[in-house]
Order: structure tokens, then sequence, then C-alpha cells
């Protein structure tokens, strides 16, 4: 659907969920001229703080440099979409073909097929052949097919989450990014500030460590009382919040790994989330996503159009940008409560001591994030902090247990219930033997 020929009233039907926009995705965006500024400032929000809720106690954090917005997701294409209309719509080099599913890659002939909603297919020739089309994507599966040391993998993000637009209850600030690390059972929630006065406001469980029932009930009475009681970091329409809440299903999302983003053999590239989906846990999957598309271009100008060098310098620039992005969304806050509110507190007294005293403290990596620093030099950071090792043993644990539960691979009790075996039958097995020996003497 072209959500630029949509007006306001259209687009807010159209709403989908926040995300952010930060230096990554706006260094990206400005690099064509007047898409940023014209089109793009008009959708989001800017952040001037982060807002982290200990129970009915908040702390707030301001993002003293670097420009950050909230926006909503559909916005953003919305913004973009315009801008071809009003650009290139009457131009020979552009097609626009909405409604239109890409089927699979016949490399020989270097063409995709593709089908219409109304039925109609029909082949279409490339010579360079960019993927973007998200986390089921035909174009990555043609890599695939086509090369055996193409290695990717598919998995889901290990939670359940729901979000809803609320309008913003009284005294909310409107300009900063709202955190909730362990405002109810076993959920993390969040709040986004969305332009006309309204809140994006969700939560998030793992799934092998379920919030309440309450929150989980079809009975708005239910969920408002629980609210009403459990949530203490502001107060807000408790009924009018639960009707919105039980009316939202509940989802899930994937993340996606790959080795390459490149086929030489296929003249293709893949970006986004057809590379490197992941949670929406740090709110960078888009920033990465753009930041993609700005290498490609910016590498089609070094090497004047030269696929065979332009192709494996673009996979040597963005594979270890994409994969520092799902790695950090999966590993940089655990899904343990526990371990979690540690790791928030400790972020952000190191933000804390790094703006009262910079000579002697730098600000946490996952911070830097956001104001320009690189996915990848962040990863690394962590790791030799020891937080994304330690993060990592406790969650894989927990999702191959979950695993071994839910296809009924193990059994209850199975974990801890006979681990004095592995001391008794050893030593059983020596008495035995120095019986046997002393019984032949």
């Amino acid at each position: 659907e072209d959500l630029g020929s949509l007006d306001a009233s259209g687009l807010e039907k159209k709403r989908s969920w926040m995300i952010g926009l930060t230096m990554h995705g706006i260094r990206s965006i400005k690099r064509v001229p007047g898409l940023y500024e014209n089109y793009l400032l008009k959708a989001g929000v800017q952040v001037f703080a982060d807002l982290i809720y200990l129970g009915a106690t908040k702390i707030r954090s301001p993002c003293e440099d670097g420009e950050q917005y909230l926006v909503d997701r559909n916005y953003i294409v919305a913004a973009i979409a315009r801008f071809l209309n009003d650009n290139y719509k009457e131009s020979k080099d552009l097609t626009l073909r909405y409604k239109t599913k890409a089927n699979f890659v016949d490399p020989d002939k270097r063409q995709i097929h593709v089908r219409g909603d109304d039925g109609s297919e029909q082949y279409l020739p490339y010579d360079l052949l960019v993927g973007c089309d998200g986390i089921r994507s035909s174009v990555r599966a043609a890599l695939v097919a086509n090369h055996r040391d193409f290695e990717m993998s598919i998995s889901d993000t290990f939670e359940y989450f729901k979000a809803v637009h609320i309008p913003t209850p009284p005294g909310v600030e409107q300009d900063g990014f709202h955190v909730f690390p362990s405002a109810l059972k076993n959920m993390i929630g969040f709040g986004l500030p969305e332009r006309g006065g309204k809140l994006n406001m969700g939560f998030t469980y793992p799934k092998d460590n379920p919030c309440d029932t309450a929150m989980q009930s079809n009975d708005p009475a239910v969920v408002a009382a629980y609210m009403a009681k459990n949530f203490k970091a502001f107060k807000l329409d408790w009924q009018d919040f639960a009707e919105r809440w039980v009316a939202t299903p509940w989802s899930t999302t994937g993340q996606v790994h790959c080795c390459a983003y490149h086929s030489s053999k296929l003249q293709a590239v893949i970006m986004g989330d057809a590379a490197h989906a992941t949670s929406p846990t740090i709110g960078q999957g888009m920033n990465t996503a753009l930041s993609d598309a700005a290498a490609l271009d910016t590498l089609l100008d070094k090497h004047n159009d030269d696929h065979t060098m332009v192709l494996p310098a673009y996979s040597e620039e963005r594979v270890k940008e994409g994969n520092a992005l799902t790695w950090l969304s999966f590993y940089a806050f655990p899904s343990d409560s526990f371990q979690l509110f540690g790791v928030v507190v400790s972020q952000l007294v190191n933000d804390l001591l790094a703006q009262a005293f910079p000579f002697l403290f730098s600000e946490d990596p996952m911070s830097r994030i956001a104001k320009g620093d690189k996915l990848s030099w962040a990863y690394n950071e962590l790791v030799r902090y020891g937080r994304i090792p330690a993060v990592r043993k406790k969650t894989e644990e927990a999702r191959l247990r979950h695993f071994e539960r839910q296809v009924g691979l193990v059994q209850p009790g199975a974990y801890g219930g006979m681990t004095w075996t592995w001391l008794v039958v050893p030593l059983a097995a020596v008495v035995v033997l120095y019986a046997r020996m002393f019984a032949r003497q």
C-alpha cells in the first residue's frame, strides 16, 4: 500500500509501533537531500532524556549530545513514500510496485519472479538485486540455494510482547524514553511518546518465565485491577489501558544471522530484516537497515559502480554491524529480572559518573550507540567487560531447557533430580572393583 498517498486522518488509522531514530539512521537519511528536513522531521518526537522507573522512583538521564527521535514505523514508511511521490514518481528510472510479492530468484537469467495481489505473475530482470524483503526473504533464500558455504539461522527472540497506544497520562513527559525494568512481575516495560499527545506503552516477558495470569486475561476489569495495584511508575486511566490491552494480541518476532550479505554469482545483496532481523529491545533495527543502504550507496560511488568490488566490500563492512545488532539486542539486556535489574542500575550509575567526572569515567557502550558509535564497537566492549558472556550463558541455558520441556525431550525434574548419581555410581563401581581384588587375595 502507498502510505505516502494518505492524508493525516488516513495515516492515523495505520499506526504501528514506535521505533527509535538515532544518529546512525539520521546520518544515513541525510545523504538524500531534503528527505530528513522536509519529510521525516515532521513524523517523529524528539527525545531529550531516558527516564528509568524503579517502582515509583523516576531517574532522569539527559541525552546531552546526538539527535534522537521516536517515530511510528508506518509514519517513516509514509514519509519516504511521500518523498518518492513528490520527486520521482514521473521518473523513467522508478517503477513503484505496491502489493507485489517477490517469490523466487532465477539465478541463471538474472531475474526475479513476482506475483501481484490480483494474481498476475511476471519475471523482472535485474542488474543488481537488493533484497530488503524481510525476515522470510526470498533473496536470502537464493543465497542459501546457490552457496554451500552460506551460513544463516532464523530463530525467535524468546519473548512475548504487547504494546498499545494510549493518551499520554497527565504529568508524563512527552520528550523522554520511559523504561520500566521491573514494574510488573517477570515483565519489562517501555513508554514511547508519539505525536498527537499519545504514548505507545508495552510490556514483554520471556517464554520460560511467564507474567502473572492477570496480564494474560481477556477481561479488562482483571487487567485494570492488576495494573492499578502493581504499576507504580505513574497513574493512568486503568480501564482505558485495559480495554486496549485485551483487544491487542500477543506478538513474537524473530532474529536472523548471516555470514555474508552478498552474492557475486547472483549479483545480489541483502539488508535490513533480510540480513539481520532482530528484537526491538535496543531500538536500532531500522537505524541499522538505513545504515546498510547508506553503506551500499557509498561503496557504489567509491568503486564507480563496479559490482565485483562493491559487493564483497559491502559484506566486509556490514556483516559485523548486523550481527552485533542482533546479539546486542538479545544479550545486552537479560530476560532474567534479577540480572536485568543489576545491568540497568550499573549502566545508569556508569552514565551518571561519566557526566559528573568525564575525565575518569566513560559512558556505558549501550548509551554510546544512540549517539553514533558503532554497534560492533559496543559489542566488543561488552564482551571485554564480561557482560555479553554472562548474559549469553544464562539466556542460552534457559532457551535450551524451555525447548527440551516444550517438545518433551526431558521430563519435569530431570535437571537436578538425579545429580547425585554422577557421584554415587562411580564410587560404587570403585568399591566393587576393590572388593573383587581383595576377594581374589
